[in-house]
């Protein structure tokens, strides 16, 4: 990975969109608002990054390193996902509607009030996440590991949770209606 200086990163943040920064090394780097619309992210370092509030839409992160990452209040709709590691990462009230997330590493993730309507989280490790409030109107968590994960009154009606591991998970007040069991059945 090539590592950035803080003038480099400036320098880049305003050029013309979208911006290819596939491989780099943007650790720790402070992105907050920044506008990330469109940019190829893939396989890049942005562990312990602050992009609270960042507009990340369309982006692709597949394989992306945000580890520890604060992506508080951040819009990252239809972005790709696919593969990332987002552990500890902090989406508090961020956007992710219809992004994909299929295999990505969310273990201790905060995303308490994300917006998580129509995303697809297929075979994603949600080990211990923090969904509480969280909309997953729709989502797609097919084979989802989510032990300890906690959906106190999150929405999760209308979505799919077949075959996924839910050993300690917590469902307080979670709104399921109609929602897809880890066995098939639906909730009524």
């Amino acid at each position: 990975m090539s590592e950035l200086t803080a003038w480099q990163i400036y320098d880049l943040l305003n050029r013309d969109k979208p911006l290819w920064l596939a491989g780099c090394d943007l650790s720790g780097a402070y992105l907050k608002g920044a506008d990330l619309r469109g940019a190829d992210l893939r396989e890049a370092n942005l562990s312990q990054a602050n992009l609270s509030q960042a507009n990340l839409e369309g982006a692709n992160l597949e394989g992306a390193n945000l580890e520890g990452a604060n992506l508080e209040g951040a819009s990252v709709g239809k972005v790709n996902l696919h593969r990332a590691s987002l552990v500890n990462a902090s989406l508090a009230r961020a956007n992710l509607r219809e992004s994909v997330l299929n295999e990505a590493n969310l273990t201790g993730t905060y995303l308490y009030e994300a917006n998580l309507r129509d995303a697809h989280l297929t075979r994603a490790n949600l080990t211990g996440a923090n969904l509480s409030e969280a909309s997953l109107l729709r989502a797609v968590m097919k084979e989802a590991v989510l032990h300890n994960a906690d959906f106190s009154g999150a929405n999760l009606r209308g979505a799919t949770l077949f075959a996924a591991g839910l050993e300690g998970a917590t469902f307080t007040n979670a709104h399921l209606r109609g929602a897809m069991k880890p066995n098939g059945d639906i909730y009524e």
